[in-house]
């Protein structure tokens, strides 16, 4: 029985950075990773199995050649049959793209010294994999003598005040993008339109809009010129999504971060009303895709309501967030959404209703804003 205090909601999974684990499928291989050896493989199997057998007859052709008194050419003849054999194998083995490392030693030393030769790479081979099986990978070998300090908020504020950086003798204040393009002088505005452009964020869209009709021609090439960077940089990350689908058709987290990528892409605020809206309608496209491979994604249950509902389909979005309160995927922020939904819709008694049956559960929520906690509280009362 579940206790009292337990929620009655799901929790968001953790934040993944889409954009980095693509990066990671995409980067070459680590020439560390790219040379490790593995001591349990098919080709260090039959390295083994050779290795012994030919002790074994480089053994015997040495016994032949030393006390049987037979013609000495036929152990020579014996000797380069062997040596001929193993390097044939060494050969295949690279050909087919195995780790041909150990044949190779084998079949030169073998081929120069005999038994001695296939006895040392023998007992090379297992030394090395006793060995490579203890030893650290090379990032945590790197980590252990030049450890990377990850230091909290706090920690920083504090180092920048002992440093120096945070003692600045006069008061500042600090102007909004906004009122800049409103109120700023052309320099002013120039250098905020830099600063939006390297460190991007849909927070300035309604910033990058004004600098676009600003009366200075200058301010709006420079938006314009700056609005191209910043899709020119979507569309590069775009190629980069699919790039790593190829390689990875598999995996279905990069479905997840492809419909991720066009909801941001929607987002950003600067596209024109029309492309916002093929963004969205792609995203919702893609994150149906992803519900069949985890039908029980709550993230892509949420992303499809709200980008419904920024739609304007508010019919459709309140229908879609009902089904997935059915199925037991509850977050707060779904239910406030299915609320502002039927609230669109003027389904008065329909938001009553439901505020009565969720909203109580909603005004518990610490991470819900203190104002929409007070507006469900004054609808529930009412209701």
């Amino acid at each position: 029985m579940k206790p009292a205090s337990a929620s009655p909601f799901m929790t968001m999974p953790p934040a993944v950075d889409y954009q980095l684990m693509v990066e990671d499928i995409l980067a070459p291989e680590d020439v560390h990773d790219a040379n490790h050896i593995s001591g349990a493989t098919g080709t260090n199997g039959l390295f083994l199995v050779l290795a012994i057998i030919l002790s074994l007859l480089h053994g015997f052709n040495l016994y032949l050649f030393i006390f049987s008194g037979i013609w000495p050419i036929v152990p020579i003849i014996i000797h380069l049959v062997l040596s001929v054999v193993t390097a044939l194998i060494a050969m295949g083995q690279y050909k087919k793209g195995m780790d041909a490392r150990h044949f190779v030693i084998l079949a030169i030393i073998s081929a120069t010294t005999g038994v001695f030769g296939t006895v040392g790479a023998l007992f090379g081979f297992i030394g090395t994999s006793i060995f490579s099986g203890r030893s650290k990978h090379f990032k945590d070998w790197y980590e252990s003598i030049f450890p990377t300090d990850n230091l909290s908020e706090p920690e920083l504020i504090y180092d920048r005040i002992i440093e120096g950086f945070d003692e600045n003798p006069s008061h500042y204040g600090v102007m909004p993008f906004v009122d800049v393009m409103r109120l700023g002088s052309e320099n002013q505005k120039r250098r905020a339109l830099a600063k939006m452009t390297s460190r991007f964020s849909p927070r300035f869209a309604e910033a990058f809009r004004i600098a676009l009709r600003d009366p200075s021609n200058t301010i709006r090439v420079q938006a314009a010129t700056a609005v191209a960077k910043v899709e020119k940089e979507f569309t590069r990350q775009l190629e980069r999504i699919e790039l790593a689908r190829m390689q990875q058709p598999q995996n279905t987290t990069l479905t997840l971060a492809l419909a991720k990528f066009y909801d941001d892409y929607a987002f950003t605020g600067v596209l024109d009303a029309e492309r916002e809206k093929i963004n969205r309608e792609r995203a919702i496209g893609t994150y149906k895709t992803y519900l069949q491979q985890d039908p029980n994604s709550v993230e892509a249950w949420m992303a499809i309501g709200r980008l419904l509902f920024r739609n304007k389909q508010w019919e459709v979005a309140a229908d879609w967030f009902r089904d997935a309160m059915d199925r037991g995927l509850r977050l707060p922020t779904m239910l406030l959404w299915y609320f502002e939904c039927l609230f669109h819709l003027r389904k008065f008694r329909e938001l009553r209703h439901a505020l009565l049956e969720f909203g109580r559960s909603v005004l518990g929520q610490e991470d819900v804003p203190a104002s929409i906690r007070d507006a469900v509280s004054l609808w529930i009362q009412v209701a």
